[in-house]
């Protein structure tokens, strides 16, 4: 199992760590977001030990959010060490290795007002994250990875390319300062010109 030996800040409210899967061969991202005071997971991929103390550090997170049925990753890893529940999209869970304590419905608030936005097209159970200050999470939908470097979900990995392209069409309202990845490095320049390009 693909695991990170150390996290990086990337904002201070945000860190990332990710590490290369064989299995899957490519990288795997994972995201800490917190706002306003609230620490949040997304699709967390194992820590060294002293990652995971380091990360422990910044306090304990409330949630462990995966963004599509791929993503189960560490995230029964990090429920045992935390104690907090996992959540996904209710079409997510016939897939998912472990079993979501929550359901996240299209428009959900979560713990610091983050929303969730769902995206048909992609990988079952996909969705999108958007924080008040302009972090917006991705999950398979977008990708950051060489030699592609951002882009679309390549269409023999979407259950429905033309679906996808519309449904994206929803983060181009949403402020976006950072845009973080399951797969790939944060954008943190120019993000929302970006993300209107490819999604125009």
């Amino acid at each position: 199992m693909a695991t990170a030996d150390e996290i990086q800040q990337v904002l201070p409210e945000l860190w990332v760590w990710q590490a290369y899967e064989t299995a899957a061969k490519c990288d795997l991202s994972s995201t800490l977001l917190r706002v306003e005071g609230r620490l949040l997971l997304i699709d967390p991929i194992r820590l060294q030990p002293d990652a995971l103390a380091e990360l422990a550090s910044l306090g304990t997170p409330e949630l462990i959010i995966l963004t599509n049925a791929n993503h189960a990753r560490a995230a029964a890893w990090f429920k045992e060490r935390f104690g907090i529940p996992i959540a996904a999209d209710a079409e997510a869970t016939a897939d998912l290795e472990v079993a979501p304590d929550q359901i996240l419905q299209e428009g959900a608030i979560l713990p610091g007002g983050v929303q969730v936005l769902r995206l048909p097209g992609a990988v079952a159970g996909e969705i999108a994250l958007h924080s008040p200050n302009g972090v917006l999470c991705i999950g398979d939908a977008l990708i950051h990875l060489e030699p592609l470097g951002f882009s679309l979900l390549p269409d023999k990995y979407c259950a429905d390319p033309k679906r996808l392209r519309d449904s994206l069409r929803k983060l181009l309202p949403h402020p976006v300062r950072v845009l973080t990845f399951a797969h790939g490095v944060p954008i943190v320049e120019r993000a929302q010109a970006r993300l209107a390009a490819l999604l125009a």
